[in-house]
């Protein structure tokens, strides 16, 4: 499928190959000057490029400013973008630690966060159906999960280290211009005069390579809105916020009385930790539609739990449990009426499986009873939506569920809940 994608930090190999040719000139300078024809004030000269280079590309602002179109690929428990240039990647399910989606109109707007970036990744479909393929990939529900953060204005670190690098970048010229086309005596002058200063902003701009990240001050969670405004932090629930818009440099919240209206400082992304253009578009579009929905304007969802509600465990033991969701599924397979009394139907099963917000209980029954049937897509199906499952125990769950045989999977079920029971339980159960 064709999406318009966005990723302003990119991938850490990607973020690290522009610095391999300032390195390998450094190297060069090392090893001419030892064993190569250089000689010995050439090689300092050389050295001093290299450095002034790595500076240089610490300054340019490699970041991602606007959407680009490319293609997407969906696999289990992951989303591949495809000729995004260097943001081409694979997302897995569980690198994502939040995500929200809002309806716009060209499409459907993913905004998610991923524990590798400091700025969430973006992703526009066309459509609903594209827009449900990122969805079970990534096992994201009705309501998103976790939170979304940005931070709309560069850290203290970030800031240090621009100005570090850019000062060693300008002394480093001026080095490097002296040297190699005035002469080398010239360059030398101007090395011991400048070197002790050049020394001081490199320490600088090392400040902001191990500095820490500066916290988002705009996150997306679920008890709602909190900024961080001129006068504090404020937390706003989602049909609060009235309005949102960018005037003169900050981000104006309108929420009612008694504050009115909230301000968020913003800059863009030269300094390496802003929002580029279309990335604070995805923020407004994004926290106003979460408004819309919590003011009941937006879609409902189709919760099947109900219906479904005859697969619960209700204290039966494991291997109880598991072969009573055996003969249900084995009576949905012969297409006769559901289990006691009761109609199950497959488009729920489905719908209960698939779903991230569900019960893990009844997701690993849906997925026991599914597994049941006799069509051929059915098992790639099922494994496509434990493989988007991030939570380590009910990804356990799914995983013994499913498996044939009985004995091993209601010893292994009965230790996974002995494990997860409570203290006081736990020791009730060994005595």
């Amino acid at each position: 499928m064709r999406v318009a994608f966005s990723d302003p930090q990119g991938s850490r190999g990607w973020r690290m190959l522009p610095y391999a040719g300032p390195v390998a000139l450094f190297a060069l300078a090392l090893l001419g000057g030892s064993v190569g024809p250089l000689s010995g004030v050439t090689a300092a000269f050389t050295a001093t490029l290299a450095v002034t280079l790595f500076h240089l590309v610490g300054i340019l602002p490699f970041r991602q400013g606007r959407m680009r179109t490319g293609d997407l690929e969906t696999g289990p428990g992951y989303v591949e973008l495809k000729k995004v240039g260097a943001r081409s990647q694979r997302i897995d399910a569980r690198s994502i630690v939040g995500g929200t989606t809002a309806r716009t109109s060209k499409g459907v707007l993913f905004t998610l966060a991923h524990a590798k970036r400091d700025q969430p990744i973006t992703i526009q479909v066309d459509s609903d159906a594209d827009a449900e393929k990122v969805r079970l990939a990534l096992g994201i529900g009705h309501g998103g999960f976790g939170s979304v953060g940005w931070r709309t204005v560069p850290s203290a670190s970030a800031k240090t280290g621009f100005w570090g690098r850019l000062l060693t970048f300008l002394m480093g010229t001026i080095i490097c211009a002296l040297g190699f086309f005035v002469s080398h005596e010239a360059g030398g002058i101007a090395a011991l005069a400048l070197g002790q200063f050049a020394f001081l902003t490199m320490i600088l701009s090392l400040v902001g390579y191990l500095g820490r990240v500066g916290v988002p001050s705009v996150v997306m969670a679920a008890e709602g809105l909190r900024i961080q405004g001129k006068q504090g932090w404020f937390t706003v629930p989602y049909d609060h916020v009235l309005g949102i818009e960018a005037v003169g440099g900050v981000l104006r919240f309108r929420v009612p009385p008694p504050y009115h209206s909230v301000d968020v400082e913003t800059a863009g992304n030269l300094i390496g930790s802003g929002l580029g253009p279309d990335d604070q578009d995805a923020l407004i579009r994004q926290i106003m539609s979460a408004s819309a929905r919590a003011r009941g304007l937006g879609a409902s969802k189709n919760d099947v739990t109900g219906r479904v509600d005859v697969l619960r465990r209700n204290g039966e033991t494991p291997r109880d449990w598991l072969a009573r969701l055996d003969m249900a599924g084995r009576m949905l397979e012969a297409s006769t009426a559901g289990y006691r009394g009761h109609t199950l139907d497959t488009d729920d099963l489905w719908a209960i499986l698939e779903d991230p917000e569900a019960e893990a209980d009844l997701r690993a029954a849906a997925a026991r009873v599914l597994r049941h049937s006799p069509k051929p897509e059915t098992r790639t199906r099922i494994d496509a939506a434990v493989a988007a499952v991030r939570d380590e125990s009910t990804n356990q769950r799914l995983r013994i569920a499913i498996r044939d045989d009985v004995d091993n999977a209601s010893q292994e079920l009965a230790m996974l809940d002995a494990q997860e029971a409570p203290p006081q339980q736990r020791t009730m159960q060994y005595r």
